[in-house]
């Protein structure tokens, strides 16, 4: 697919007039405007996704480390008499480990770079347009 505002060659640049130079490089300004509004929008809708997933493994694995500190407190205070206090706190302990788990689950699904291919973009175009300016 061509684009409107395609790259002009050499000897048609030169043949150009200034206001008509201006015009097309305003016009391909607003593309690589348009293109990158495109991208950033793809990337963020993603880590939007992404960070919707991590939030609720972290708001699972802290619903259950509170359960499971509950089912601890309760461990301690059954383990005075003697017998049930055993199984209340291999409980206890089980779900503290799954809620630990659900925790570093979601904190390593959590974007660490923020919208990186599109400030890698940026980056290079920038690059380009200063090679080209020079």
């Amino acid at each position: 697919m061509e684009l409107e505002s395609e790259r002009l060659e050499r000897e048609q640049l030169e043949s150009l007039s200034m206001a008509e130079l201006v015009r097309h490089a305003i016009e391909e300004a607003r593309l690589l405007a348009r293109a990158e509004v495109l991208h950033a929008k793809k990337e963020l809708r993603e880590e939007v996704k992404a960070a919707r997933t991590s939030g609720i493994l972290l708001g699972a694995g802290g619903v259950l480390a509170l359960v499971s500190l509950a089912a601890l407190f309760v461990a301690v205070g059954l383990a005075l008499p003697v017998a049930q206090w055993l199984g209340v706190l291999l409980v206890g302990v089980f779900l503290l480990l799954v809620g630990g788990g659900l925790a570093f689950a979601g904190y390593k699904r959590l974007p660490k770079k923020p919208l990186s291919h599109t400030q890698e973009r940026l980056k290079t175009d920038l690059a380009r347009t200063r090679e080209t300016l020079q």
